[in-house]
């Protein structure tokens, strides 16, 4: 992609997330353990933009994720997403792409304000036109005062090759991520801090690949009404991978109804 066409590029992106119409969500790259309550129900329009790897300068790819989500019980949470597809432009690949419909399923063990922490568990299922994935992650919070303190630990995995009639191997890689998030919140309704993101890749969950980290501030809009905002521009510390991008954005936007 051509230098006067990425900030074009940029502010599309964000046009694209803020048309979206949640239980607020003070972070991107991390899951909180606030409860939706039984009956509630939002919407959450996902966008993350991954920019430059040393392999390829003009590497862009934007991921996008409509999320549907349902307070069943007053700790359980369902969502569904429909779906979450891909738009990227770089040396190997240029167009819009299909990626999963996914389900999601978070039981909340325990509150974070009135508990001595907050714990969490989180399940989701992926299936795509030829793979599958799996993704668990213990959820950990403690709020004091108007800090917020999170931490995720995460296990995926990706298996591809699933549904194909060649008789071909699967190919399997798996996943371990520590997300961090420090938050604080203002009585206007807005919270700034930070997240970070370590990853670490395996083939077929034996064969270590590399960990990459990234870190970045984090703004939540809170006080907005119904509608909330939310926003980590992260950036990349350390990398075994020259396949990684070197640059990336996670914008949330939610709507409660």
């Amino acid at each position: 992609m051509s230098a006067y066409r990425l900030p074009a590029f940029a502010a599309a992106l964000v046009a694209f997330a803020t048309v979206a119409s949640a239980d607020p969500r003070p972070f991107t790259f991390s899951n909180d353990t606030y409860p939706m309550g039984k009956g509630d129900f939002e919407f959450e329009h996902w966008t993350t933009w991954k920019h430059h790897t040393d392999e390829d300068a003009g590497f862009n790819r934007i991921d996008f994720r409509e999320e549907f989500e349902f307070g069943v019980t007053d700790n359980f949470d369902l969502a569904v997403y429909l779906p979450t597809w891909r738009y990227e432009d770089s040396d190997g690949d240029d167009g819009l792409d299909f990626r999963s419909v996914d389900v999601e399923a978070i039981v909340y063990l325990s509150n974070p304000v009135e508990d001595f922490v907050g714990f969490g568990i989180y399940n989701e299922v992926k299936i795509g036109d030829d793979a599958l994935g799996f993704e668990t992650k213990l959820l950990v919070q403690k709020d004091v005062g108007n800090w917020v303190f999170l931490y995720n630990l995460v296990l995926e995995t990706g298996i591809e090759g699933v549904f194909n009639d060649a008789g071909d191997e699967n190919e399997v890689e798996g996943e371990v991520k520590h997300t961090f998030g420090v938050a604080y919140g203002f009585p206007n309704g807005i919270f700034l801090g930070g997240e970070a993101v370590v990853e670490s890749v395996y083939a077929d969950w034996s064969e270590y690949e590399g960990t990459s980290v990234y870190a970045g501030p984090v703004i939540s809009l809170q006080n907005l009404g119904n509608l909330w905002v939310t926003a980590t521009p992260t950036f990349l510390l350390t990398q075994e991978d020259e396949d990684e991008a070197d640059f990336q954005m996670r914008v949330i936007v939610g709507y409660q109804f």
